[in-house]
């Protein structure tokens, strides 16, 4: 073969292996990393919860006077609520304990006693409070005592927690709820046929005190009658997290 044409061979076999080489390369450059090298992760969420007994209680009650005029309906109003302040303190029950929530005069219009005619009006005072005990195996006294001596309706009862108790319930609910969360996620690893080596991201939503409400009818307590008995149970403190754990092929 001609010396030129040998030269022309070799170059064409010089760029045919260079065409090679660089496809060989970019192949493992662009190939993805296997799952095993990668990692994976799983994202379960938890939920734990504590209880415990309410060492709060909040009492909600109402004074109400009506009138034909607003200065009558305001006096009668300060009359009773002192009656009922004074009946309170007399209980040991601070200033503190005892706080205005409402306190409103208004028009309150009545229906006319005879057709065509026009309508009553009367004026309306009313002054809510909101009384909080640190006891609450005294809930059931206090209402008697605000009801007997000038208030004229109690909302609602709530028991609840202190700000201390609550805290040690929500630290119990939250290794409840990681606890949880760990059990979900080693089932899904081993379903997965995957390892968990640890935790990358905890997210921890608000934790929910559930305080128990109660209504109370608010009636009058005649002297030697039984007193109002008020139980509660339980304060649940539920918290969530969510979590995501790192895994690794098995």
């Amino acid at each position: 073969m001609p010396r030129r044409a040998l030269a022309a061979v070799g170059v064409v076999a010089l760029v045919l292996l260079a065409g090679c080489s660089g496809a060989l390369s970019g192949s493992a450059a662009d190939a993805p990393q296997s799952q095993s090298q990668a990692g994976s992760t799983i994202e379960v969420s938890g939920v734990g919860s504590a209880s415990g007994q309410p060492n709060r209680a909040v009492v909600r009650v109402g004074v109400v006077a009506t009138a034909d005029d607003a200065v009558t309906a305001r006096q009668r109003l300060a009359e009773n609520v002192s009656r009922m302040r004074d009946a309170l303190s007399g209980m040991g029950l601070t200033d503190d304990q005892v706080t205005t929530q409402y306190y409103d005069i208004g028009r309150d219009y009545r229906p006319p006693r005879r057709e065509g005619a026009e309508p009553r009006v009367q004026y309306r005072a009313t002054h809510e409070f909101e009384i909080t005990l640190s006891d609450v195996d005294r809930v059931g006294a206090v209402i008697d005592t605000a009801v007997g001596n000038g208030a004229t309706n109690v909302d609602d009862v709530s028991f609840t927690l202190a700000a201390d108790r609550r805290k040690q319930l929500e630290h119990s609910a939250r290794q409840s709820a990681m606890a949880d969360a760990r059990q979900k996620a080693e089932t899904v690893a081993e379903a997965a046929n995957l390892t968990i080596t640890g935790v990358h991201v905890v997210r921890v939503e608000g934790d929910s005190p559930r305080p128990v409400d109660l209504e109370y009818a608010a009636t009058s307590t005649p002297a030697g009658n039984v007193g109002s008995d008020v139980e509660s149970g339980p304060v649940d403190v539920v918290a969530t997290v969510q979590v995501v754990y790192n895994a690794t092929a098995a």
